[in-house]
């Protein structure tokens, strides 16, 4: 066969293998094009990762430095936060590159520098483009300023910071910002220099963040307070012509005072805790709570005898009713055993209860309620021990009164109600005075560390008129160690509810600690003898004598009955299902 015979076929695997070359070529080219556009991604990713990593590390430490600051620093509050590193000097050998400084005494100066990672006890902390943060703190907040001495969640935030559209976010709640500055870009001043040799680079801010002209936002310009998040701002053809890389995360109030709340509300707890479990309080009893009126500004507010929910007294009360001198011939109040006492006063003050709902809310509910709760004082002041006469005031002239008198229309007669409530407590009081204390119960919190840690921090006077609690009826000084049980009602024990609320046993406590958060819209804290300054829902309703059953509120901040209910309530037992 003649060679040439075979030409065309070799043509075509030539042909072949030159089209299968060239596919090679093109997927290779594909694939290298691809695989360098993940690699650059898959970098970028990676920076991004490391620059948030670094920045929520930075974030948790000063969150605890504030939290703690009290305990590092005695004789000040907690909550406030270091000032920045501006130069790596501090002027002393002693302090070194990533220790804070001092950054003036003015609330109103803001401060700005490389956080202070050796006072933060950290290691130096890079971003993704290998520099290490930067860091401003709200003048009000640093460590060094003078005019703010107590600090507590009404101490608002003063810097600002805006999205790429210039609008601010989170305003008036941002106290600090941690910065992460990203690679240089051509508007950044040059970064040489050995004057941070941990760092590397200067301590020059401009080198590192960048000035926003278009919005007129520097990050550079502390003064101001303002920053704004990275961004691009393009002409008509698309062209860059600003960049912003400086990445935040910041540090607001809540971030702060959360973790404060629950650190004073917690002591608050262990301190009642203590107190009951003390080896002389033998039925596990608490103290008097100090009344909404008591405004003492002193550390020195007693609590109130007969005052269930109220203030967390800076001076424990543990007086018990008794004694005294009746005005009413034939009374024998004066020989009643304290216990005997305290029930008595809290039948008056059932009254008194259902006499205010019934003013408050006139209706067939409350009228019942109202005779119900005048008949159970009457069946009680008539029969032993008390046997009050007809004539007396607190038998005849309340109890009776309204069992008999109180039908439709029963409103009509309110003022009579409320003269003779007045007449029947006047009474009460006279005939039983003080009956001495209750030498069972420890006379003062010098006796309980805890109570006494507590009443004697510096962040105290901050707090002092942020903290409540409630005693459940049968807990107080005089009272017999067990929720007191009412005729239609049961038993006085205490309930929590809530989000918040994560322990067994609700409507089993003996007594719940309530520490009031950021005040809401329309609250005037100057005014402290008002509950609902302080306190939201079924928390401000007021329980200061003997309820009979009484629910307080909390959630978590993530959960939407926050925004109207934002207290934080702990329960008391005896750590029976509150440990």
């Amino acid at each position: 066969m003649n060679p040439s015979d075979h030409k065309p076929t070799c043509m075509h695997h030539q042909r072949g293998g030159a089209l299968l070359v060239m596919l090679v070529i093109l997927v290779m080219g594909i694939t290298t094009v691809f695989v360098t556009s993940l690699s650059g991604t898959a970098i970028q990713n990676h920076r991004n990762h490391s620059s948030a990593e670094a920045l929520a590390k930075a974030k948790e430490a000063l969150i605890g430095y504030a939290v703690t600051y009290g305990d590092t620093h005695p004789g000040k509050s907690h909550g406030y936060l270091p000032c920045p590193d501006p130069n790596g000097d501090a002027g002393s050998p002693t302090l070194k590159e990533g220790s804070s400084e001092l950054c003036g005494t003015d609330a109103n100066s803001h401060a700005i520098g490389r956080l202070p990672w050796r006072t933060l006890d950290l290691p130096a902390l890079f971003d993704g483009s290998s520099e290490c943060l930067w860091y401003a703190v709200s003048g009000n907040y640093k460590s060094t300023q003078t005019a703010n001495p107590t600090m507590n969640w009404d101490t608002a935030a003063q810097l600002h910071v805006y999205g790429s559209d210039g609008i601010e976010i989170a305003p008036g709640e941002i106290v600090a910002l941690v910065i992460s500055p990203g690679a240089p870009l051509s508007s950044n001043n040059d970064r040489s220099g050995s004057a941070a040799p941990t760092c590397g680079g200067n301590y020059d801010a401009s080198a590192y963040l960048e000035n926003d002209t278009l919005h007129s936002i520097n990050n550079t310009d502390v003064a101001t307070g303002k920053f704004i998040l990275p961004h691009e701002h393009r002409d008509a053809n698309g062209n860059v012509t600003l960049s912003v890389n400086d990445k935040f995360i910041y540090i607001s109030r809540q971030d702060i005072w959360n973790g404060i709340q629950k650190r004073i509300a917690r002591q608050a707890k262990k301190c009642l805790d203590d107190y009951a479990a003390d080896a002389s309080n033998t039925n596990h009893k608490y103290p008097w709570a100090a009344s909404l009126s008591n405004t003492e500004i002193s550390p020195n507010r007693t609590g109130t005898m007969d005052v269930l929910f109220g203030r967390f007294p800076d001076t424990p009360n543990t007086s018990i009713p008794g004694g005294g001198t009746c005005p009413t011939s034939g009374s024998n109040l004066t020989t009643l055993s304290a216990s005997e006492i305290t029930n008595l006063n809290h039948y008056i003050n059932q009254v008194s209860a259902a006499l205010t709902d019934y003013k408050n809310n006139p209706s067939s509910t409350t009228r019942d309620n109202l005779q119900d709760a005048g008949e159970n004082l009457w069946n009680l002041v008539k029969n032993p021990p008390y046997n009050l006469p007809s004539g007396d005031a607190i038998r005849s002239s309340l109890g009776y009164y309204i069992k008999d008198q109180c039908s439709d229309p029963c409103y009509s007669s309110i003022s009579t109600f409320e003269e003779r409530l007045a007449d029947a407590i006047s009474e009460f009081n006279s005939c039983t005075g003080s009956g001495g204390t209750d030498s069972s119960m420890p006379s003062s919190w010098t006796s309980i560390n805890s109570c006494n840690d507590l009443v004697t921090s510096a962040s105290w006077s901050a707090w002092r008129d942020w903290l409540f609690i409630q005693i459940a009826d049968g807990y107080q000084p005089g009272g017999v160690g067990s929720c007191i049980l009412e005729p239609d009602s049961g038993a006085t024990c205490l309930s929590v509810s809530g989000s918040g609320h994560t322990n067994a046993g609700s409507g089993s406590y003996h007594a719940v600690v309530v520490a009031a958060s950021k005040a809401m819209s329309g609250k005037d804290r100057s005014v402290t003898s008002t509950l609902s300054n302080f306190l939201e829902g079924a928390n401000a309703t007021g329980k200061a004598s003997h309820p009979t059953t009484t629910t307080f509120e909390t959630y978590r901040p993530t959960d939407s009955s926050y925004s109207t209910v934002n207290d934080l309530a702990l329960c008391i037992d005896g750590k029976s299902n509150c440990p």
